[in-house]
């Protein structure tokens, strides 16, 4: 059997939802097995303004700037992330008669995560520790549950918060995570869709789309803001094993067809081994 298709849907604004819920719809009655994985951003944002919450931003000794999750932020970012899009998605893909499972990682700790090291903090000329960082990196996906779920006919639906070994919930990128459970499940496809059409050799002008690409580390020099995480996670992929990669747009007609099928968005692969010189 083969792998199954890996569609991570951002949470950006403008992302259209209920466009590629369409397709991962049609993609299970043509017989695919789907995994979806959904972010939050907008919805996180907007929830913390409701509350009167800042997460501030901070810049590492090295110069990366980083959004704070202690405690108190990942709870209304899980309210966020897990009780409005991941549910929006379960019941959209309920509207059109396919069944969807909602999971963080800490559902049957789907998703394990090793919590990073207390974080140095350029404060003013000065470093300062920052021990409440909730952050961590995916170290392992729970397969087992997922191949049960797609077997009996289920399509999971996965966000963030991950959970470490001792019980700690951390923020994972979904972008990450969406990675992590294509190279976990040897996915055949790993499709990422937002509200850009891909990437652009000059952010400002969508006529500048690469349409494909063998040198995701190049690129990297292209891309920037969210796009390079999304590059990150394509590179992690594509290094795990999957095949093929695509970076799209959520509000195109038939979102996950067309960049299945290269009629949009960029596709990145590994470069292809020379085998005319094989042995040489």
């Amino acid at each position: 059997m083969s792998g199954p298709i890996v569609v991570k849907i951002g949470g950006a604004p403008g992302v259209d939802l209920e466009n590629v819920c369409d397709d991962v719809a049609e993609l299970v009655r043509q017989g695919e097995r789907v995994i979806v994985v959904n972010g939050g951003s907008d919805a996180g944002e907007r929830l913390l303004k409701l509350y009167s919450i800042e997460r501030p931003e901070v810049t590492t000794p090295t110069g990366n700037v980083v959004r704070l999750t202690n405690a108190a932020t990942l709870r209304i970012l899980m309210m966020a992330w897990v009780g409005e899009v991941n549910k929006r998605i379960v019941l959209a893909l309920g509207e059109r008669g396919i069944s969807g499972l909602g999971l963080c990682g800490a559902d049957g700790r789907v998703l394990i995560a090793r919590r990073r090291p207390p974080l140095k903090i350029n404060d003013n000329g000065r470093v300062r520790i920052d021990r409440e960082h909730l952050a961590g990196e995916i170290t392992s996906v729970n397969t087992g549950l997922l191949e049960v779920l797609l077997e009996r006919g289920h399509v999971p639906v996965l966000c963030p918060p991950a959970v470490t070994e001792d019980g700690v919930l951390v923020n994972a990128d979904a972008d990450q995570v969406a990675a992590s459970i294509a190279t976990a499940l040897r996915a055949r496809a790993f499709v990422m869709l937002s509200n850009v059409p891909g990437l652009l050799e000059n952010p400002n002008e969508p006529l500048t789309l690469v349409r494909r690409s063998d040198d995701v580390e190049g690129c990297m020099q292209l891309a920037a803001g969210r796009m390079r995480y999304k590059l990150d996670a394509a590179r992690k992929a594509l290094q795990g094993g999957v095949p093929s990669v695509y970076v799209s747009s959520s509000r195109v007609p038939r979102p996950v067809f067309v960049a299945l099928t290269e009629e949009s968005g960029t596709k990145f692969t590994l470069p292809r081994k020379d085998t005319a010189n094989a042995g040489t």
